[in-house]
């Protein structure tokens, strides 16, 4: 079983997550979950307790909501379940995850860009998370078949082993191409990237990550650059 984890606004791109997630289902039976974090309620009158518990979400993001939910209609594989959460840390969320035994979790580009504190908490308290993220980046459901590798000098882990967790995890995915990648040269890697990935057919790219105290003589970590107009798969060391 194959368990999704989408944090959502209810923004069009959020219906591509959720294609993109059947897509990745294989047909096995799966769930997939949205996410909806609205800030915690901070208040001590009882009636404006449950006027801010009982939130409505507009129109717009109803109709998200709905064609998602219509959408998983066609895929008895499938199960879906929405959750409206107040608030959010890095403990909680990291219970949400195990409670619904999320494999992959997928962040849209309006997520990862929302000028909101508690979007942007919550985005930070994922990637402190060890679960695969899918880093997606407009409302077009993507192509997930080539990828290119950026290869962290003081990563433990090298090709075969990503290659290796690819095919048991995503088995339609190769990678055709490996990078290297220094904290030193990040600015350089950007380029050299984009370069790449106008010449080439690739369709996404692979990067690894680590916790703070698992760093290699406390060199930082030098994230891909998210501006880049392709799908990042951000894996961590201690799980591939």
């Amino acid at each position: 079983m194959k368990n999704f984890l989408i944090p959502t606004r209810l923004t069009p791109d959020t219906i591509s997550a959720v294609k993109t997630a059947i897509h990745h289902s294989k047909n096995e039976n799966s769930k997939i979950v949205l996410l909806y974090v609205s800030e915690e309620i901070d208040v001590f009158a009882a009636v404006h307790y449950l006027r801010k518990q009982n939130y409505q979400i507009s129109k717009k993001e109803m109709e998200v909501l709905d064609n998602c939910r219509n959408l998983i209609e066609y895929f008895p594989n499938c199960k879906f379940e929405f959750k409206h959460q107040f608030g959010i840390n890095t403990p909680l969320l990291k219970n949400l995850i195990q409670y619904y035994k999320v494999d992959l979790i997928l962040l849209t580009k309006s997520i990862i860009t929302s000028p909101k504190s508690v979007h942007s908490h919550l985005v930070n308290s994922i990637k402190k998370q060890k679960k695969p993220i899918l880093h997606l980046i407009n409302d077009e459901t993507p192509r997930l078949n080539k990828a290119i590798y950026v290869e962290n000098t003081y990563s433990r882990l090298n090709i075969d082993d990503i290659q290796q967790y690819l095919s048991h995890q995503f088995p339609s995915q190769q990678i055709s191409k490996v990078l290297k990648k220094e904290p030193e040269n990040s600015e350089f890697l950007d380029t050299l990237l984009e370069e790449v990935l106008s010449k080439n057919d690739i369709d996404f790219v692979i990067e690894t990550r680590s916790t703070e105290r698992s760093k290699i003589k406390n060199k930082k970590q030098v994230e891909v650059n998210q501006h880049i107009d392709i799908p990042v798969l951000s894996l961590h060391e201690e799980t591939v």
